[in-house]
């Protein structure tokens, strides 16, 4: 894997996602324009509300498709094929052709046959979703698919490196090249948006109440109720601050509301814009709530969640629970304290032993990191090259397979 970033001629990338409006998806494409690479987006839109209004990329539409149902998806991917198609001059342009998630992978590895595109295609995957690990029909069928695009794809690219270990190595048996990409917070986009990206100097907050921050994708029910029973139990000694979007698949509007609303010391202040407000709801918490159970013993315990290095940033102290990947993130790192179950106990007798003190120099561990520990400095740089260099190989094969074909 190449090491240190050079200067690459820019790249033409077509970018196949899931969401033209979701934060995660324009942190990417933005941060691959502003080191240098040309993109065209092919994206959905989802029938959530969108996370922000814009588009900020030359864009085409493929429709409307909906969350965590593939199936439902079918239809939506047909037409959405149709109108990539209408671009196969596009596809045939790109360099590269990369794809956010399973469908949008299948979608593009179909468009690159029909536009008789020669682009390399990068399947990019930020989730094993709970489908790929089931034991029914339908995830057979699943992985089965996945298993045979993976034998297209040039480059797979992953967020976190144990869904290699835990899952394509021992389970899809794909033992080809991949590249670790992490969801750190964008270095190009803090040079575009200083102001929105201040590291604290000091805490804000005073000691007590410990405040816990829930932030992002609202999506796990055991994390709700986790929080809902140390409120309960340590009362005004703990606030819990939440922000983002709930995700209605996962956990009821109405069960989310009443939760929140039986407790004084549960917050919800709604959806938030990232870069724009991640300063803002930081500054307000002591600790980063780290910890998922939507998808236990799989994706929940591989992934390596974007609040780490948001809250990591700003001087959050994480926490997370013991034998996942995040707890091996912060017991490496020194970002936090990771807890064994019952996680609602152990986490009520930490914060009830907690002094200031204490709290200070777990927080002043964090703030002592280097930034590059939770910002990509050099990450898409380094992965432009590495795109690079695999074009450039093609290159190296096609002239040479011309020149014995002209012997």
């Amino acid at each position: 894997m190449t090491r240190h970033a050079r200067n690459v001629p820019a790249l033409l990338l077509a970018y196949f996602g899931h969401d033209a409006r979701e934060t995660a998806v324009q942190r990417r494409i933005l941060s691959l324009q502003l080191n240098g690479c040309r993109v065209i987006g092919f994206t959905f839109a989802r029938r959530h509300q969108a996370e922000r209004s814009s588009i900020p990329f030359d864009n085409v539409s493929l429709g409307t498709t909906v969350d965590r149902n593939y199936l439902k998806r079918l239809v939506p991917l047909a037409r959405g094929l149709v109108a990539a198609l209408r671009y196969a001059r596009s596809l045939r342009e790109a360099d590269v052709i990369q794809a956010r998630n399973i469908d949008m992978f299948a979608l593009a590895v179909v468009a690159r046959l029909l536009s008789g595109s020669k682009a390399k295609l990068v399947y990019e995957v930020l989730d094993v979703q709970r489908i790929f690990v089931g034991g029914g029909r339908v995830s057979s069928l699943i992985r089965a698919v996945e298993r045979q695009l993976l034998k297209t794809a040039d480059l797979l690219v992953v967020s976190s490196p144990d869904f290699i270990k835990e899952y394509f190595e021992p389970v899809q048996r794909y033992h080809g090249p991949w590249h670790l990409l992490e969801n750190k917070i964008s270095g190009s986009q803090i040079q575009a948006a200083p102001q929105s990206y201040v590291r604290p100097t000091g805490l804000s907050l005073g000691t007590e109440p410990w405040v816990i921050g829930w932030f992002g994708v609202l999506r796990c029910r055991k994390s709700l109720d986790i929080l809902a029973a140390i409120a309960d139990e340590l009362g005004a000694k703990v606030r819990i601050y939440i922000r983002g979007r709930l995700s209605r698949e996962d956990i009821s509007e109405a069960e989310f509301t009443q939760t929140i609303g039986q407790r004084p010391n549960m917050v919800f202040e709604g959806p938030y814009s990232s870069p724009e407000d991640l300063a803002r709801i930081y500054e307000n918490v002591h600790f980063s709530w780290s910890i998922d159970y939507t998808d236990a013993g799989a994706n929940s315990d591989w992934l390596l969640p974007n609040r780490l290095y948001e809250g990591g940033f700003f001087g959050a102290v994480a926490l997370s629970r013991e034998a996942t990947t995040t707890e091996k993130m912060v017991a490496e790192h020194d970002l936090g304290r990771s807890f064994a179950e019952p996680v609602a106990k152990n986490i009520c007798d930490f914060l009830r032993d907690l002094d200031t003190a204490s709290y200070s120099i777990l927080r002043a561990r964090i703030m002592a990191k280097p930034q590059a520990l939770f910002v990509d400095e050099t990450d898409t740089r380094v992965y432009l090259n590495r795109l690079a260099l695999l074009i450039e190989q093609k290159n190296n094969s096609d002239v040479e397979g011309r020149y014995l074909e002209s012997r």
